[in-house]
């Protein structure tokens, strides 16, 4: 493993905890005593975590299928 793609897994590790813990805090704000700033910053974060999320795995489908494809 290379230090680039030691650094995608960190990345996507990364991004999947926020993503997590900002949708746990908007379901716990908007259930509980629904304050919108709140859910507001944590949809805003967890979008912004599950789009890096998709452009990171989109980024290797690419890369592996133009491996696969260079060698056929």
């Amino acid at each position: 493993m290379n230090k680039s793609e030691g650094y995608r897994k960190f990345q996507i590790g990364f991004h999947l905890i926020i993503a997590l813990i900002a949708s746990v805090i908007v379901y716990a704000y908007a259930v509980n005593d629904f304050q919108a700033a709140y859910v507001i910053i944590g949809s805003v974060i967890a979008i912004s975590s599950i789009y890096q999320l998709v452009l990171l795995l989109s980024q290797k489908n690419n890369q592996t299928k133009n491996h696969i494809h260079k060698y056929l």
